[in-house]
């Protein structure tokens, strides 16, 4: 705890529960409290100073809670807690918010999820290999790796505890949301974002902030994003002051202008080699998704991608070894190169199939959720199918701006597996998460499909034994349809160039009688009380 010796009245008090150890918040929790925020960090559960065995999460929906009373009966609190951090740390906020705690005042929650299964470790009911074995080898706690692959299905009986999808009414807190269209977690920050702001209780609805940038999961502070350098604009420089707007109206009741700022903050990308291209700046917006068309861009047999719907033709098909994968290039990564980057050298395989529009005539916008649906069958009864989405510059280089897997055997559910039939024909709606981006005039918008990303993604024996059990591999012969009656299709959030937004310009007034954070000091000051 970082509190100061001169400290005479109750005030409002931060919390950061990590699984880092607590001592790395020695600067920040420092700073804080001589600006006379008292701040308390604390190790999670079985982590560095913490007793008890580490439980990754399942236990947030109760210590966080119980931290919080904790703090709240100080005689230099006065019962407001604003809870901060990013990652784990933000994940955390998410399952403490699911408790409804009184003592909660405020949250501030960067590039996490409020839903471990669907954006951490099974998206698409594919296991997310490298990040979340690396993650845990690093926190020393692959024990529960067996336990994990155990439950490869959505249920609740084992993952109600790290997820809050099934209780936003309890969550009554406003909160500030931040992420990144390359982030790991995007969708679970948006998800987040509007659980709390329609779903959640009176305390929430209606209350929270949703800020995007063209970010990576650690790239906030930073231009640099994979192979592509954005403007310096898509720095986050703001929402430190958006932060602690929140905190000094919600902690310490001192009216701000919080409440005023839109409720969504997002970065549009697009071209990085043409200063005169539309996008690469922020826009605002008082609700996600935009307002939108969803557009089809039909796979065509000549590779082509088109808004026709195409002629009847015969199926396209590849044999995908998962002894032999499509290695990962860019996307969102944690251990791995992360953001966009070229992805040619996959491109020239025979397991990728590879669709690409004519050049575009003006410059076309997509700003919102996408979805490829596609016409798909195999010979064996299970296999994975992927899709990446690029922008193709025009040296040729085809850049990653997001893409999407689907476990087939869970293409009616992540609850449930369904097997598939050899030979049969299933329809499959393959979630790209989220973005916002413009291909500039002269570009191409690209989609791939696949079957693997590697080792982003855990490569599919093409069995039909859970990962747990598995011990052989398959070589599946799958088929992707493009008749007119099967239209393998991307849809795309089209946006108008005439659509209105809130003004690009819109920055808030400046309270003069907040609090805010001072320079950071490498001493600790005499003043202060550590325990």
């Amino acid at each position: 705890m970082y509190i100061q010796n001169r400290f005479t009245q109750p005030h409002g008090v931060f919390l950061i529960r990590t699984p880092y150890n607590k001592d790395g918040l020695l600067l920040l929790g420092m700073n804080w409290a001589k600006n006379g925020w008292p701040t308390v960090g604390q190790d999670m559960r079985g982590r560095f100073a913490s007793q008890g065995i580490d439980t990754v999460f399942k236990n947030e929906y109760s210590d966080g809670p119980d931290t919080l009373v904790w703090i709240a009966n100080q005689t230099w609190s006065n019962g407001k807690i604003a809870t901060f951090g990013g990652s784990a740390l933000g994940i955390t906020q998410y399952l403490t918010a699911g408790a409804n705690p009184p003592q909660l005042a405020c949250q501030y929650i960067q590039v996490a999820t409020p839903n471990l299964y669907k954006h951490a470790m099974y998206p698409g009911g594919e296991f997310r290999k490298n990040m979340i074995e690396e993650w845990l080898k690093a926190q020393g706690s692959t024990y529960i790796l067996p336990e994990l692959w155990a439950h490869e299905n959505y249920t609740m009986d084992y993952w109600t505890n790290v997820s809050l999808e099934d209780n936003w009414q309890d969550v009554n807190v406003p909160a500030i949301h931040i992420g990144g269209w390359y982030d790991i977690f995007t969708q679970g920050t948006i998800d987040g974002f509007l659980g709390y702001q329609h779903q959640g209780g009176p305390g929430a609805i209606g209350k929270s902030k949703l800020i995007i940038g063209p970010w990576t999961h650690t790239g906030a502070g930073t231009a640099k994003q994979g192979e592509l350098t954005y403007p310096a604009n898509s720095i986050d420089n703001f929402s430190q002051t958006l932060f602690w707007q929140m905190v000094n109206e919600y902690t310490m009741n001192i009216l701000t202008d919080f409440d005023s700022w839109p409720a969504v903050t997002y970065y549009v990308m697009s071209d990085v080699n043409d200063s005169t291209a539309p996008g690469n700046e922020w826009r605002y917006a008082n609700d996600w998704p935009i307002p939108s068309t969803e557009r089809a861009w039909y796979l065509q047999a000549d590779g082509t991608l088109r808004t026709t719907i195409p002629i009847d033709t015969q199926p396209l098909s590849y044999t995908y070894d998962p002894t032999q994968p499509v290695p990962t290039i860019g996307g969102g990564n944690l251990n791995i190169p992360a953001g966009p980057y070229d992805q040619r050298p996959v491109e020239n395989r025979s397991d990728v199939l590879v669709f690409t529009s004519l050049l575009l005539k003006q410059p076309y916008e997509a700003t919102g959720p996408i979805k490829a649906r596609l016409f798909v069958s195999s010979n064996c009864p299970d296999t994975d199918f992927t899709v990446k989405l690029t922008d193709v510059y025009p040296d040729g280089r085809s850049m990653l701006i997001t893409d999407g897997i689907l476990r087939m055997r869970n293409h009616n559910g992540t609850d449930h597996w369904e097997l598939m039939n050899p030979g049969t024909i299933y329809q499959v709606d393959i979630d790209l998460w989220s973005t916002s981006y413009i291909w500039n005039t002269g570009r191409q918008i690209r989609v791939d499909i696949s079957s693997l990303n590697y080792p982003r993604c855990l490569n599919n024996p093409n069995t039909a034994d859970g990962i747990y059990k598995n011990t052989t591999y398959n070589v599946a012969h799958n088929t992707l349809y493009i008749d007119s009656i099967h239209s393998s299709c991307l849809l795309l959030p089209e946006i108008s160039l005439n659509t209105t937004i809130i003004q690009k310009g819109w920055s808030p007034s400046f309270q003069k009688n907040i609090q805010i954070e001072g320079h950071l000091h490498f001493k600790l000051p005499e003043n202060y009380r550590t325990y």
